[in-house]
């Protein structure tokens, strides 16, 4: 078994008889589960390691960062891909690094990279709103919360807008109908204007 050929490294950190497994195995035959499991162990103590080196490339890029632009020669673009770093995993590595201190939050580090860009944008409209998530129970059901409830404000606003938008032309309309001079450019006026609102209406 090529994949677990390295597996006593992992044993050290999850113990046979300490791993608890919560995923049904009940339509596997005896083998495929036992071997799942051992993957299952795997592919966990690997994903701890994927954090703890994220966390260590946040801090190496964060720094890198720093003296990039002390030098002011935007040289640091260059940089990370001269390592083979792609542009958006090393600012992901640098949000999560961030935000951790920002929010003096090690949630940061289990949350998917999605979460991470969801923060990132609500982060601009409204700061407190990143606590309220991060000291949920359930993070990414309360980040769907929000931006549901975000994007519901979005759309009432929007509305307010063309709302406003119809009042102005209809004051507009009213005002060259209460005038009573129906000359030709009036007429031309008044047809523009309910163009517009049959634009904003439909």
């Amino acid at each position: 078994m090529g994949l677990l050929a390295n597996y006593k490294k992992s044993e050290v950190v999850i113990k046979k008889d300490k791993f608890d497994s919560n995923f049904d195995y009940t339509d596997f035959n005896t083998n495929d589960k036992e071997y799942l499991i051992e993957l299952e162990k795997k592919a966990i103590y690997t994903g701890n390691l994927l954090k703890e080196n994220i966390k260590e490339l946040g801090d190496v890029f964060l720094e890198a960062h720093k003296i990039f632009s002390n030098n002011k020669n935007g040289m640091f673009g260059k940089w990370y891909e001269n390592l083979g770093f792609k542009k958006d995993f090393v600012y992901l590595c640098l949000d999560r690094k961030q935000l951790s201190i920002q929010y003096d939050s090690a949630t940061i580090y289990k949350l998917p990279d999605r979460i991470i860009k969801d923060l990132k944008k609500i982060e601009k409209e409204n700061e407190e709103i990143i606590v309220e998530i991060l000291n949920s129970e359930n993070p990414k059901e309360k980040i769907k919360e929000i931006k549901q409830s975000l994007n519901q404000n979005k759309i009432k606003a929007n509305q307010n807008i063309k709302k406003e938008r119809i009042k102005e032309k209809l004051t507009s309309l009213f005002k060259v109908i209460n005038n009573n001079e129906f000359n030709d450019e009036k007429l031309i006026k008044i047809e523009n204007l309910l163009l517009k609102l049959e634009d904003e209406v439909f």
